[in-house]
């Protein structure tokens, strides 16, 4: 959290302590950072969906990217996410399509592309909980060189399982995710609240 608000200190958009604390000033500045990028990406705002925003090139095995949640074009929650996959999966690389290598969602937006997934049963669930099922095609590297840096060389498009979901009740990613976008259970639980069953939402991916 006080990395992201360095970076909307930066860029103008936050006035206050670097503390890490999500308040008004924090959702009120991520709210203007995002537009100013979609608008400057020609890409849809958010209305109720959540934007990823991918702090750093590297394979840490954290959640150290940060998502933020909208609620009726109101930037409500920022909340601590991975978008990258965990160690489990980088370093056993699964092979799809004849490449070898983790899963690496792009920067992109994709209208419509996730499904909210629910059920009075959550058991019954994918992984036991609510999720965003992909639904649209997405582009992803693969990376598969272990090396822990995000390389973009090849690039695939397709429907890859890259869903949103929860991360665990720890503090590493390893095994929740292979490409996916995760936040940790502590988060996760709040911030599926606003969406619907059934409801469509988008991918929008940015990199810092």
């Amino acid at each position: 959290m006080k990395h992201f608000q360095q970076l909307l200190k930066n860029k103008g958009f936050y006035s206050g302590a670097i503390d890490g604390l999500i308040g008004p000033l924090s959702l009120a500045g991520a709210k203007q950072y995002i537009d100013s990028e979609m608008d400057k990406r020609g890409w849809v705002k958010p209305v109720t969906d959540f934007v990823w925003v991918r702090m750093a090139q590297t394979f840490d095995n954290k959640f150290n990217d940060v998502v933020i949640r909208f609620n009726n074009r109101v930037a409500d929650m920022i909340l601590p996410c991975s978008t990258l996959a965990g160690d489990y999966w980088i370093f056993n690389p699964v092979t799809v399509g004849g490449i070898t290598g983790a899963a690496v969602a792009c920067e992109q937006q994709v209208i419509g592309s996730h499904r909210f997934t629910t059920s009075a049963n959550w058991k019954s669930l994918w992984l036991g909980a609510p999720y965003f099922y992909q639904e649209g095609a997405i582009e992803v590297f693969r990376d598969g060189n272990k090396d822990r840096k995000v390389d973009k060389v090849v690039k695939t498009r397709g429907y890859y399982g890259i869903n949103f979901h929860r991360g665990g009740l720890g503090s590493i990613v390893d095994q929740w995710s292979a490409g996916c976008m995760v936040v940790p259970d502590s988060r996760w639980f709040d911030a599926i609240k606003v969406f619907k069953a059934n409801q469509l939402i988008n991918f929008t991916l940015i990199e810092i």
